[in-house]
């Protein structure tokens, strides 16, 4: 495993996490415990010196004192209230005669009970102490101190915080393999994305990212298929575009090297048919010029350097030329061309000349695919906020699997189709980014047989 693997990053997040939340509830466990024994044994030995204080008090009298210390396991000693010992029941801890420190003769204040610990030497046990006072014929006469072997508790204090210690060694081996579990899991999805949008990368037939959740891991997977996606067809458009353009190139530099030729080499029988040649030349030039205008102009457009002049335009105005420019070739096709403008449509802010050029595009466009006798039907009108322009045929019809790609570069709904008809494949492409440049929409609606619908939206003001 790598050292900056996702995995092990990942896994020592969870283990932090985990340790960070387990030490803190083990060492207070561990305290709760260590401090409840501690507290139980006190209260106890406390309870136990108040009983046997109250009785000694009520009997008046001493003598059991050293068989009540073997019974209890306990150490008891009698005490005067300068802290001199009067009974003992251990004369190897404390002697008859001897005094007790004012530690351990404070013990008698029933306010200090049971918070005492004393350890006599190191090689001593500890021992918990409780006193109390002592009354006999009614009169305070000494104080009862009692002293319980802290060891027994001790020890079953640290044999807990062994089974603590055990039980945090096993919950950090759990943790472990929780950890690696979690962290494979969790990461699973992270390599398998990397290992496709690798193979996108170099171009390779890629398996789609697997999708098993419904979190931002599923959408991130989700968006890395449809990226994958988009790239195919990007690079089938791409392949798509150079065999086009080759295509395009190709075709009329042939005519213009094989009919120079003919010129030049004076192959042809008559002057007539020597201007039909140049005739011919003529117009695979101009098909090359066009073409390489649309290519220079849509380079512009997609690379952000194309330059857009506003003005207030009156659509009327703009319409009517644009059937007058195109009646021509219209008449050579038998077409009829007729418009229907809404009186009330106002002035709008736009670039006259693009607009001219995307009206035009899609008029040569229907011309071009409309049948003999045909009609196009140029419409305008407008609403509260935007201006609508429509471009009816009656042609051929676009297939409906076709139209969500006829405004990409070189798409041609019918690939038989050559330039002779003196399409570049590139018109609607430029149309569609000329309205978005102009801030408007392009809709289009189509119907085998029946005819075509561009339908325009252009907001009044930039």
């Amino acid at each position: 495993m790598r050292k900056n693997s996702i995995v092990l990053k990942l896994g020592i997040t969870i283990f932090i996490i985990l340790l960070s939340v387990l030490l803190p509830l083990i060492l207070m466990i561990d305290q709760l415990f260590s401090r409840s024994f501690y507290k139980e044994a006190h209260l106890k030995l406390d309870h136990f010196a108040a009983e046997y204080a109250a009785a000694v008090s009520k009997h008046d009298h001493l003598h059991s004192l050293q068989t009540i210390s073997n019974l209890t396991e306990t150490e008891m000693f009698v005490i005067n209230p300068t802290g001199k010992i009067l009974i003992t029941s251990n004369t190897e801890l404390f002697k008859q005669g001897s005094y007790m420190s004012k530690e351990l003769v404070e013990a008698v204040n029933i306010k200090k009970a049971g918070h005492i610990e004393y350890q006599p030497t190191a090689n001593h046990p500890t021992y918990f102490v409780s006193g109390k006072n002592l009354l006999i014929s009614n009169q305070t006469a000494s104080g009862l101190i009692v002293f319980s072997n802290a060891e027994k508790i001790k020890n079953s204090v640290r044999h807990i915080e062994l089974l603590v210690l055990v039980s945090l060694l096993g919950a950090l081996c759990m943790a472990l393999i929780f950890t690696y579990i979690a962290s494979r899991k969790f990461a699973s999805p992270l390599l398998q994305m990397e290992a496709v949008t690798r193979a996108v990368a170099k171009g390779e037939f890629y398996p789609k990212v697997t999708i098993s959740s419904n979190d931002e891991l599923g959408s991130l997977g989700s968006a890395i298929n449809d990226l994958g996606q988009e790239i195919e067809r990007y690079r089938n458009r791409q392949r798509e575009f150079f065999a086009n353009i080759s295509h395009d190139l190709r075709t009329p530099i042939s005519y213009i090297k094989g009919y120079t030729r003919v010129v030049r080499d004076k192959l042809y029988k008559n002057d007539k048919e020597k201007e039909l040649y140049l005739s011919i030349i003529n117009d695979e030039v101009d098909q090359l010029n066009v073409l390489i205008r649309d290519l220079f102009e849509l380079s512009k457009i997609e690379g952000g350097h194309f330059e857009l002049h506003f003005n207030w335009i009156n659509i009327h105005e703009l319409i009517e030329n644009c059937l007058i420019k195109a009646s021509l070739k219209a008449k050579q096709q038998g077409i009829h061309l007729c418009k229907k403008i809404d009186d009330n449509i106002p002035m709008i802010y736009t670039d006259g000349t693009r607009l001219e050029q995307i009206i035009m595009n899609l008029v040569e466009n229907a011309i071009r695919y409309n049948r003999k006798h045909g009609t196009i039907k140029l419409k305008a009108w407008a609403d509260k906020k935007k201006v609508h322009l429509a471009i009816e045929d009656t042609g051929v019809g676009i297939p409906e699997d076709d139209l969500p790609f006829i405004f990409e570069r070189f798409y041609k709904v019918d690939k038989s189709r050559s330039n002779r008809l003196g399409s570049t494949g590139l018109g609607l492409s430029i149309v569609k980014h000329l309205v978005v440049l102009l801030k408007g929409e392009i809709k289009v609606k189509s119907k085998l047989e029946k005819g075509t619908i561009f339908h325009i939206t252009l907001p009044f003001k930039k």
